[in-house]
């Protein structure tokens, strides 16, 4: 489980997190790369630029799909942490380099907690999905010191590319939430200058595949019904990462 130090829990391990993950009956999947970093040969201040600097190649890459929700920052050996709630996707960029300027250790862990943008098919309009922000588990974490080089990994719930009824509001479709989990993948790829090396998730029924989620399984095959092709709704006021060129 999660290092205990200083009082402070603390998951410095892609395991850890995703048994503790497992506990809260979340079931992820996991995508993640070394970061390859030689810490030993940086000051404080290069330190928490490179953090900066992963978290911005992280958020726009998946800009579209996710939306920040809350940010805890530990620095070495825990001697500081700072949590930050209700996080603006505006100014959110800002807030985490006014933290850095007031940090004077350097950076140990950023975990940033995430809710998701995804399309869910309701009982009253099945043939109108809606894209909607959805409190799903999902979560961007950087490790990083002087006795290791570094690591970091984004998790997503299982819940919005299977067949199951998410708070009874509607069931995920995978034909178009994956799509857009694949593009961020690879978008994160391209901005981190690091191909994803680690693929996993805290169930052995996840269908992971190393740019996301494989089709699922129909729950009952027999029941299957052919529906027609699947169009996002015309008001889609949040952006798509296909609405963005970098």
């Amino acid at each position: 489980m999660a290092k205990n130090v200083n009082g402070t829990d603390v998951y410095t391990d892609l395991d850890d997190f995703l048994s503790s993950s497992l506990a809260r009956n979340d079931i992820v999947g996991s995508w993640g790369f070394g970061s390859k970093i030689d810490f030993t040969k940086m000051g404080r201040e290069e330190t928490n630029v490179w953090f900066f600097e992963q978290v911005f190649n992280f958020l726009r890459s998946f800009f579209g799909l996710i939306m920040p929700d809350s940010l805890e920052v530990i620095t070495y050996n825990a001697k500081k942490q700072i949590n930050k709630e209700n996080l603006d996707q505006m100014t959110f960029l800002d807030e985490l380099m006014l933290i850095m300027k007031n940090i004077d250790q350097p950076i140990w862990v950023i975990r940033l907690n995430l809710s998701i943008v995804g399309f869910l098919r309701t009982d009253w309009a099945p043939d109108r999905p809606l894209r909607v922000r959805i409190q799903e588990p999902a979560s961007f974490i950087i490790w990083g010191g002087p006795d290791e080089t570094g690591f970091q990994s984004f998790s997503i719930s299982y819940k919005l590319f299977s067949s199951h009824i998410i708070e009874s509001e509607g069931v995920a479709l995978w034909s178009m939430n994956q799509p857009l989990l694949e593009k961020g993948l690879k978008k994160w790829e391209k901005q981190s200058g690091r191909r994803i090396e680690v693929v996993k998730g805290n169930s052995s029924d996840l269908p992971l595949y190393p740019y996301g989620f494989s089709k699922p399984a129909p729950r009952d095959a027999t029941s299957v019904k052919p529906r027609k092709e699947e169009k996002p709704p015309k008001d889609d006021f949040i952006p798509d990462l296909s609405d963005l060129s970098f």
